[in-house]
């Protein structure tokens, strides 16, 4: 890559800052990434209760269909998996950041 092409790159932006009125302090606000973690979280979760509640319906006998009881499942393992590894991998960033020499 010539060095010419880097003279393009922009400046990094500040991150915005919220004030609390009650304590005054400045906080940064929530960034992409933590915004991303925060919806596939809330989205396990509602997998999670969707499939719990269908096993539940299957189990006393309210629900007879089986393919949307199998349906949810599947949702909240995919759903439990995503989680599973992005932890993983921001492990591995991780201690690959940790092993760089200063």
């Amino acid at each position: 890559m010539p060095v010419e092409s880097l003279g393009a790159l922009s400046s990094l932006t500040p991150l915005p800052r919220t004030v609390t009125e009650q304590t005054g302090s400045t906080t940064p606000a929530a960034s992409g990434f933590s915004q991303v973690l925060q919806g596939v979280i809330g989205q396990n979760v509602e997998a999670s209760a969707n499939a719990n509640q269908a096993i539940q319906a299957v189990a006393t006998g309210e629900a007879q269909d089986l393919h949307s009881v199998s349906l949810a499942v599947a949702k909240a393992d995919l759903s439990f998996r995503l989680i599973l590894e992005m932890r993983n991998r921001l492990a591995e960033a991780f201690q690959e950041v940790s092993r760089m020499q200063v």
